[in-house]
């Protein structure tokens, strides 16, 4: 639609009240519904261009109308009509008062709280979602819409993926923002609701700590570091951040779908434990995938925060146990380690066996050995 085109006076029942706003492909309108007295957000795109760029964004908008068409969740923006006039599709949308997530972060880092619960709203909106068979594929701040009271909104399914599409895309096409993608849609794999899991993860990080996981010069930077860097936990750079909010943000960032949260409900369910004091249950250590690439984030922060959560304490003694350290002294023990097993050892009542089975001696003295090193780690 281009920037000199009139604005019609009327389309379907809908009057045109002001211009939103607009992109390369069509307008978003303020308009008042004549029939039920609401005002509403009208959004168009002309259908005359013929390109072939054209068509598939008009194919996306149509697709947006039926993703949303079948969604009614407070977290997620109501779609009321959809029809064409005058070689104008539209579709007439709740009218949302509020600010774009993205605005709000460009101005300054979000309270704790205030993060967390727009988090665990959007997690409970894509739940709702994806349990309808439709995935985003394009979570990002410009997408949610916060307002009064701290209420989310999920905008803009355009390039949802429906349970039923009749839009289909080229293999290796990338749909969605690099720096919130996840890494199978960097490759160009198929995606699924564990994507939207991921790109919530980087949102909710983004607000926790005040800074975007995935960073670099370029695209194809971003794309690499979405791909292999493990950005540093938010409470490096934010001390306010409780080392459970770290457990919960890691398991949406996993690199293998697998990995991750397996429904976003699940996630929403730790970030409201979190915000009740609870035990988030589902936020467990992050799988151990090797070397990490250096962090993309810089560590600009003072030392951590003291615990400001009981229960979770405990949790931080995983993060000092040195696996290659360990695996160094399993090779070669030390004359502690053969103490400890020994120690261990001689409190087995098991001599018969011990005496005739030596598969099961290899593994007991190995188990042994382990424990040992874990536990001199872990106290030292």
């Amino acid at each position: 639609m281009s920037t000199t085109a009139t604005a019609p006076k009327t389309l379907g029942r809908y009057r045109i009240v002001a211009e939103l706003g607009r992109g390369a492909m069509g307008i978003v309108y303020k308009g008042e519904d004549s029939i039920l007295e609401r005002v509403v957000a009208i959004k168009t795109v002309l259908m005359s261009f013929g390109s072939e760029d054209h068509a598939g964004y008009l194919a996306r908008f149509r697709q947006e109308a039926k993703a949303l068409g079948g969604l009614n969740h407070p977290a997620i923006i109501t779609v009321y009509d959809f029809g064409d006039e005058r070689d104008i599709a539209y579709m007439a949308m709740e009218y949302l008062e509020g600010r774009e997530l993205r605005d709000l972060l460009a101005e300054a880092r979000l309270p704790l709280v205030a993060a967390v619960e727009i988090a665990a709203q959007v997690a409970e909106g894509l739940a709702f979602a994806h349990a309808r068979g439709i995935v985003h594929r394009d979570i990002k701040p410009g997408n949610i819409m916060v307002l009064d009271g701290n209420r989310a909104k999920i905008m803009d399914f355009g390039i949802a993926r429906v349970r039923t599409s009749d839009v289909k895309t080229q293999a290796g096409t990338l749909l969605g923002s690099p720096k919130y993608m996840s890494p199978e849609q960097v490759v160009g794999k198929g995606v699924d609701h564990r994507s939207d899991i991921f790109s919530l993860g980087v949102v909710l990080y983004e607000m926790l700590a005040g800074a975007a996981p995935f960073s670099g010069e370029d695209v194809p930077q971003i794309m690499f570091h979405v791909c292999n860097a493990r950005p540093v936990p938010p409470s490096r750079l934010n001390p306010a951040v409780h080392e459970v909010l770290d457990l919960v943000v890691a398991k949406a960032l996993e690199k293998k779908p697998e990995d991750r949260y397996q429904d976003a409900a699940d996630l929403a369910a730790d970030l409201r434990a979190f915000l009740s004091g609870a035990q988030p249950t589902r936020a467990a250590r992050p799988a151990d995938t090797g070397p990490a690439v250096e962090a993309t984030v810089p560590d600009k922060t003072a030392p951590q925060a003291a615990a400001n959560v009981s229960e979770a304490q405990g949790l931080s003694a995983w993060r000092r146990f040195d696996s290659g350290r360990a695996i160094a002294r399993l090779a070669q023990p030390r004359g502690e380690d053969r103490a400890l097993m020994a120690v261990t050892l001689a409190r087995l009542s098991l001599t018969t066996r011990l005496r005739h089975d030596r598969v099961f001696v290899y593994k007991l003295v190995s188990t042994a050995i382990a424990l040992a090193v874990a536990a001199a780690i872990l106290l030292a």
